[in-house]
């Protein structure tokens, strides 16, 4: 066996392991980067829910409503329900709010006689425009982005 060529054929399968790890490092490096990037170079479709007329919210009161929203889930379309109180708080400004309590996760409803919003939970309370009166809740009900069009 001639040893003057091993180290010369060490040092080949060593260049071949040390490409190909290269490789699949680059090609991770490209996949994954692009996954993480990606998002921020695409275009976002801006999608407005249609809600009720103007002309149908009471002043200062919250009304409770339920929208439709239809999101793609590969080839199929799924259809959900989200519930969103809308207050009419001038003639031509409405705020949406997530009844989504703060505390833990449960859902808000309106006290017409005491006008303010319940969580039948924990006892948290809200005031007509989501602000915490008492209970445990650490912060107002999340706001919700809103666009007039015409009446609706």
């Amino acid at each position: 066996m001639d040893t003057t060529r091993d180290p010369q054929r060490r040092q080949l399968f060593a260049r071949v392991v040390k490409t190909i790890q290269a490789a699949i490092g680059g090609t991770l490096g490209v996949v994954l980067g692009g996954a993480i990037v990606s998002p921020s170079f695409g275009r976002r479709e801006e999608r407005w829910l249609p809600g009720p007329s103007l002309s149908g919210l009471a002043e200062n009161a919250p009304t409770q409503i339920a929208l439709r929203v239809v999101r793609e889930d590969g080839y199929s379309q799924i259809i959900e329900r989200r519930v969103v109180f809308l207050v009419k708080t001038g003639d031509a400004a409405v705020t949406a709010l997530d009844p989504t309590c703060t505390h833990l996760g449960c859902r808000v409803s309106w006290d017409v006689e005491a006008r303010e919003l319940r969580c039948p939970c924990h006892g948290g309370v809200y005031d007509h425009l989501g602000q915490v009166k008492s209970g445990p809740p650490p912060a107002p009900l999340p706001r919700l982005s809103t666009k007039i069009d015409d009446d609706r």
